[in-house]
């Protein structure tokens, strides 16, 4: 039996304009019983948010339950949301993101301000955010980077303890960055946690879910990390268009050979503190399903 009837990926942008084609929003949406996937390219944030609650809005009206992953970060590495929100929990550093966080109509955004002055916060304002991609200088916000005090932060998060290329959260600018998608990524989904209609038909994966252990909600928001999955895109395809196609193509396989719940069960092999970790704070990656190797080292100073 399918776990759900529709399957959406999302390739998320920081960009600061308007803008379409290679590194910007795509949006791909399967279903479980049609087999085109014609993916969609919103110029801005405010249109995919848009456009991704009319489908959530309107699935919900015809029954139908949906997986949606998202291709940045839910979570931040243990001890992050004590240190910026002041509380220990996943929903803090989302409200706290969606209360600091100005996402314009056109794409303009404060993120470098709200990492700059997180970065005050800590001792002598050296804190972990780094990569001013701006011509603005900030006290606290370093362009490349350089030695961070994590002080009880890690760099990384425990599913990237793994998903080694993929990118740490801290880093704003540069090649392959995810730290700017996460932030305004994540403050779009708390607004739809907010929203009267949709808040109450969410869940998010895997905080809400305890993994795989309760499914029930019908709309799943989950991690997503497109790399781990195989393209194979139509020749001269956009890179970011052939990557949801990718996903929402698996996840709807996987999910008709019954082996999507694989997917999003808890890794074997996890310490009791490493899922209160992950359950608390730091979420995890559609697919990954190894447990860390070796210790994720929070305390050490950072040498780049």
């Amino acid at each position: 039996m399918r776990l759900f009837d529709r399957y959406i990926a999302v390739d998320w942008s920081a960009a600061n304009s308007p803008t379409t084609g290679p590194n910007s929003i795509w949006i791909a949406e399967a279903h479980a019983d049609r087999r085109r996937v014609e993916p969609v390219n919103p110029a801005t944030r405010a249109k995919a948010a848009t456009d991704l609650r009319d489908r959530f809005l309107e699935a919900l009206a015809a029954g139908d339950r949906i997986l949606a992953g998202f291709d940045f970060p839910f979570g931040y590495p243990a001890g992050a949301a004590n240190a910026l929100a002041g509380d220990g929990d996943w929903r803090a550093l989302w409200s706290w993101l969606f209360e600091v966080v100005d996402d314009a109509d056109d794409n303009r955004s404060n993120r470098f301000a709200v990492a700059n002055e997180a970065n005050a916060e800590f001792d002598g304002g050296v804190g972990p955010f780094w990569g001013n991609g701006t011509k603005t200088e900030y006290s606290n916000l370093t362009r490349k980077k350089t030695r961070y005090r994590y002080h009880p932060i890690a760099e990384r998060r425990r599913a990237e303890a793994i998903a080694r290329s993929a990118q740490p959260v801290w880093k704003l600018a540069g090649a392959g960055c995810v730290g700017s998608q996460a932030m305004l990524g994540i403050a779009r989904l708390e607004a739809m946690r907010r929203d009267p209609e949709l808040g109450p038909k969410l869940a998010v994966w895997p905080f809400e879910t305890d993994f795989d252990r309760d499914l029930s909600a019908p709309i799943v928001l989950a991690e997503i990390y497109p790399s781990l999955f195989d393209l194979s895109p139509f020749p001269d395809d956009v890179k970011d268009r052939a990557q949801v196609r990718a996903v929402v193509n698996a996840f709807r396989t996987a999910d008709a050979r019954g082996a999507l719940r694989a997917m999003l069960t808890r890794p074997e092999g996890l310490r009791p503190v490493e899922e209160a970790a992950i359950l608390n704070e730091e979420g995890w990656i559609v697919g990954v399903r190894e447990r860390p190797k070796g210790a994720i080292r929070p305390n050490a100073d950072y040498r780049g």
